[in-house]
């Protein structure tokens, strides 16, 4: 068994091109020829370093995003997907935001904004031990949750073998 990580983009390719048997990505995409099927919860919080002046703050305006040096994921990412439908509906486009970067990993994010006044969106499940031991520290944002799902994606038809198996055993176990 292998193991590949992408973007939700690069993750469907790969099922599609039979790189792979089944994926779990975020987001749902709207491809007929591959099967969604629900299997995780998530937020994003916006987070910045615990050395970052804005660190002081408890909660933000959605507006105020526009002046904050912000990193992003890469375009082709669910993350960003997400992120982008939420501020839409808050009146904000991603052109609006002030992007210093867009960086390919969540860990490259984490790792950047330890050593920069950069704030970025990242889901929950990415950040326990940085909250706990106090690297990253959460910034609410007034009135704007973020809330994603995550999926397995698998060839539209029959479902089975390992991919099934491994489906159906992180379902009923998964402690995230």
């Amino acid at each position: 068994m292998e193991l590949l990580s992408g973007n939700t983009e690069q993750i469907e390719q790969a099922l599609l091109h039979k790189t792979i048997e089944m994926g779990v990505i975020e987001g749902k995409s709207k491809r007929r020829e591959i099967h969604y099927t629900p299997f995780l919860k998530d937020e994003i919080v916006l987070v910045c370093g615990s050395k970052n002046a804005l660190a002081r703050k408890e909660e933000i305006r959605p507006e105020e995003l526009k002046k904050i040096p912000l990193l992003l994921r890469e375009p082709g990412s669910g993350t960003l997907e997400v992120i982008a439908d939420a501020l839409k509906q808050k009146g904000i486009r991603l052109s609006d935001l002030s992007v210093e970067m867009q960086l390919g990993s969540t860990e490259a994010i984490k790792s950047y904004l330890q050593h920069s006044d950069c704030m970025a969106f990242l889901s929950m499940h990415a950040i326990p031990n940085e909250l706990e031991n106090g690297t990253l520290k959460i910034i609410s944002i007034k009135k704007l949750p973020i809330h994603r799902n995550f999926y397995f994606i698998t060839p539209q038809g029959p479902e089975g073998g390992l991919p099934a198996l491994l489906m159906r055993f992180l379902i009923r176990n998964h402690s995230f």
